[in-house]
C-alpha cells in the first residue's frame, strides 16, 4: 500500500504541475509580473495533498517566522517531501537546487520561472556571482530555501554542511532562518519507494540577522547553524539524554565514594 501511495503522490504532483502549475506561472509571472508570488499556489495544493495522504504537519516555533519575505531558509534534507512541507509550513519559497533538475522537461522550465537558482556541483566556478543573485531575489520579494548538506541523508543523520550559502551570507549580508525538518524521511523515504501517513514537524529556530553573525568566521557560523538545526532531531536529543544520564550516574558514584 505504501508503494501505491508513493506512485500516486508523485503522479498527482507531476500532473498538477503541468495542468495547473504551468498556466498559473504564465499568468502570475508572465502576464501579471509577479513571479515572486508564483509558488503561492503550492501552499494550498500541498495542504490538500497532505490531508489526502494522511500527513499531519506540525510547526514548532511559529513565532520565529518573519513577516517579511527577505530571508534565506536553511534546512536539513531527508526527502523529496522537504520542499513540499516548506511551502505550507513556512512560506511560498523558491529554492537553490542542483542544476541537473533544470534538464528535466517542463520541470526545469517551471523552476526557472518561479525564481529557483541552479547550483553546479561539477564545476563550482560556474556558481560565481550566485550570492548577488540571491541578494537580488530577496530584494524583489522572494524567499529562498536551501539544503546545505547538498543531497538527502539516507538514514536521517545530518551530513556536514557545505560552505556556499554561508559564504554568500557573509558577503551579501542577508538574513538566515534555520529550520529542522523531522519525519519527512519516514513519510517519503529516499531509500525505499514508499509513502507512509504520519506526522511531520518543522522546528523554526530564531532568525539570524547579519549583525548576529558579522563577527563570526564563516566556518564557525556554518557549524553553529548545523549544530542548531541538528539539536532538534530525535537522534541528537537521545544522544544528549544519554550523556546527561551518564554524567548523573558518574556524579552519583563519586558521591558514594566520598
Amino acid at each position: 500500500m505504501s508503494f501505491i501511495r508513493a506512485i500516486l503522490y508523485y503522479f498527482i504532483t507531476a500532473t498538477a504541475m503541468v495542468i495547473a502549475g504551468v498556466p498559473y506561472v504564465l499568468i502570475r509571472g508572465g502576464l501579471m509580473g509577479q513571479s515572486q508570488e508564483s509558488t503561492k499556489i503550492c501552499v494550498k495544493f500541498f495542504q490538500i495533498m497532505f490531508k489526502i495522504f494522511g500527513i499531519k504537519l506540525n510547526i514548532v516555533g511559529k513565532e520565529n517566522i518573519p513577516e517579511t519575505n527577505d530571508y534565506v531558509i536553511v534546512a536539513n534534507h531527508q526527502s523529496f517531501l522537504d520542499i513540499n512541507v516548506i511551502w505550507p509550513g513556512i512560506t511560498s519559497a523558491s529554492f537553490i537546487a542542483k542544476g541537473e533538475l533544470w534538464h528535466i522537461p517542463v520541470f526545469g522550465w517551471v523552476l526557472n520561472h518561479i525564481g529557483c537558482i541552479p547550483v553546479n556541483h561539477k564545476d563550482p566556478r560556474k556558481n560565481a556571482g550566485m550570492g548577488k543573485l540571491v541578494s537580488d531575489r530577496l530584494s524583489k520579494g522572494y524567499t529562498i530555501a536551501v539544503f546545505p548538506e547538498g543531497h538527502r541523508s539516507a538514514d536521517g543523520r545530518m551530513l556536514k554542511f557545505q560552505n556556499g550559502i554561508f559564504r554568500m551570507a557573509k558577503e551579501q549580508h542577508f538574513k538566515i532562518l534555520p529550520i529542522t525538518l523531522i519525519g519527512t524521511g519516514d513519510r517519503l523515504s529516499k531509500t525505499r519507494f514508499s509513502l507512509t501517513p504520519g506526522d511531520v514537524t518543522i522546528v523554526v529556530h530564531p532568525l539570524q540577522k547579519p549583525e548576529d553573525y558579522a563577527d563570526k568566521p564563516m566556518n564557525d557560523f556554518r557549524d553553529e547553524m548545523h549544530d542548531l538545526i541538528e539539536s532538534a532531531l530525535p537522534y541528537k536529543k537521545q544522544e544528549q539524554d544519554a550523556c546527561k544520564q551518564a554524567e548523573a550516574a558518574a556524579d552519583s558514584a563519586a558521591n558514594k565514594e566520598a
